[in-house]
Parts: structure tokens; sequence; C-alpha cells
């Protein structure tokens, strides 16, 4: 008989029921509880057939040893069930147990940069804001005394925008590197040169060193690698241009029509705003005075009454009992 075997599997399967965390090796002795119950069944439905046929001819004593393994062999099976369904529990918590794990995990690290920025941010943003709005007021500044220059100063070179060159407000014009005249072989009858990497292939001609033949291959897949098209070529003189594209208008407007910095906390000032139709000396004038200085956010404490609707003299006292009981 197995029952030995399926005892000691039986037991060794229990303490994963109860203590195993790993869904893997769960689902494993899952598996092996499974084939252990198959095998329980199978050693029931042998005792029981056993017993059944002996009803009529066995002896007594027999038929009683015969039915005591009947009655053990439905204790295998059904501990071999109840350890599937405890497997199947326990499969269900640790998986959930891990989905748990991996979404704490989520939210831990939420937490940690959530602190993190929390400890920078008030802080930070106060000391770059402020140093964004004094880059502004510079600019601003410098922009109004080009424009003062421009106007009281005109017979002086004309000073380009620091903001409009560096952003490239109004494009750049084709910018060009070098210019110089080469000679390249062109196939008589055309215009363009014949191609960079067959320029060394023309053959000049010994009497005119201005003419050469470029040989095009045949096409055929039997073709001799001699065989071809003879292309009678002349060598021409062309402007080789080398230069940077122009670069059109990228309809950016000016940071101080743009750029909005909000206060921080409740009490705190705007530090800049945006106005789409500011110049720079308006802009100037904004940015001119400096930040007061960020003050604690403080709620005071107030107070308020609110009258409570009158109540009977006897239905008062009947409380004022009910709270002495």
């Amino acid at each position: 008989m197995k029952t030995p075997k399926i005892a000691r599997a039986l037991a060794d399967l229990v303490g994963i029921a109860r203590k195993e965390t790993s869904p893997a090796r769960i689902e494993t002795a899952l598996a092996d509880a499974r084939a252990q119950v198959e095998a329980a069944t199978r050693d029931r439905e042998a005792a029981e057939t056993a017993y059944r046929d002996g009803l009529l001819d066995a002896p007594e004593a027999e038929l009683e040893r015969q039915l005591a393994e009947k009655g053990a062999a439905t204790v295998r099976l059904d501990r071999a069930e109840a350890l599937v369904a405890a497997l199947v529990q326990r499969l269900a918590m640790a998986r959930e147990a891990e989905a748990r794990a991996a979404r704490q995990a989520i939210h831990e690290d939420a937490t940690a940069q959530c602190d993190a920025i929390r400890a920078r941010l008030a802080t930070e943003y106060r000391h770059h804001a402020g140093s964004l709005r004094a880059l502004l007021r510079d600019l601003a500044a410098a922009e109004c005394a080009r424009e003062r220059a421009g106007r009281e100063a005109s017979d002086f070179s004309a000073i380009p925008s620091p903001e409009a060159e560096l952003r490239v407000l109004h494009g750049l014009p084709e910018d060009v590197v070098s210019v110089e005249t080469i000679e390249l072989w062109v196939v008589d009858g055309r215009t363009d040169p014949v191609p960079a990497d067959r320029q060394a292939d023309v053959r000049r001609y010994d009497e005119r060193r201005d003419r050469g033949t470029l040989l095009l291959p045949g096409t055929a897949h039997h073709a001799a690698p001699t065989s071809g098209v003879n292309l009678h070529c002349t060598l021409r003189s062309f402007t080789r241009t080398r230069y940077r594209e122009a670069v059109g208008d990228f309809g950016r407007d000016l940071l101080c029509r743009t750029v909005a910095l909000p206060a921080f906390g409740p009490d705190d000032v705007t530090i800049t705003s945006a106005d789409p139709l500011r110049d720079y000396s308006g802009a100037l004038v904004e940015l001119a005075g400096e930040l007061p200085a960020a003050e604690p956010f403080v709620r005071p404490v107030k107070e308020r009454l609110e009258l409570l609707p009158a109540v009977p003299r006897a239905e008062a006292e009947v409380v004022q009992l009910r709270g002495a009981a």
C-alpha cells in the first residue's frame, strides 16, 4: 500500500500550507497536494471495492480489517482535500501579500520623493525665483540702456539685443563659410556634374585634357565587366559655396512679457507677473524694487459664539437626570 508515503507527503506539505510566503513554492506544493488527493482517492476506492467484494464470503475479522482500512483511506483523502483547500487559501494570501508589498513600495517611493522635495521646495523656490527675478531685472536694464544708446548715440555702432541675439528671436541670415572655384566632369548635354564617387573614373583624352569618357557599365546579368556605354564628358568650372542655412523667426515673445513667477506662500508677494503688452521699460519698473523677506504663514486663533436653541425646563431636568445616572 502507498499509505506511509502519502502520509509523509501530506505532513511535509502541511508546514508549507501554514507558514510559506512564496507564491512559487506554494504553487509547487499545491500541485503535489492535488497529486496526493488523486492517490488517496484511488486508495479509498480500492479499499471500498475490497470491502464490498468480501461482504458475502470473507470472514468477519477480515471484513472488520477491510472496513478499518476503508475508514483510514477516507481519513487520508479528507486530509489531502483539506490540505489542498488550505494551500489554495495560502496561495491567495501570498499573492495578495506580494501585490500589497509592491503597492507599498510604490507608496514608500512616492512618500520619500514628497518628503525630499517638501524639505527643499519653499527655500529653493524662493531662492531661485529671486535669482531669476534679478536676472530679468538686469536684462531689462541692459535692453533699456541699449534702446537709449540707439536714440541718443546713433552715430556709434548699433548694439544688438542680448535677448534677441541669444534666443534667435528674429532668425538668422544665411552664413557663407567659403567660396571657391573647382573643376568637375560633366556628361555632355547635361548641367549637373558626374557624381563625386565617379569623378575619378573619367578617362581623359591624350589630345585634350579637358575631355574624357566615362564607362557606364551594362545592366544585363551576362554583360562582361568591360561592356557598357561610353559617355563623353567635359571638364567644367563650378563655384562651390559652403554655407549655413538661414533660420526663420521662431515667433517667440520677450521674456519680460511671458515669464511669470507666482508667490509661493499665502503671505508672499508675486515675484514677477506676465504681461503680453509690456516692454523692457515697463518690466524694469515692476522689477526695480526688492522683494520683502518671506514671513512664516500664521493663522491666528479666533472665536465665535453660536446661540443654541432654548430647551423647555421640564425636558432640561430630564436631560440632567440622565446625565447624573
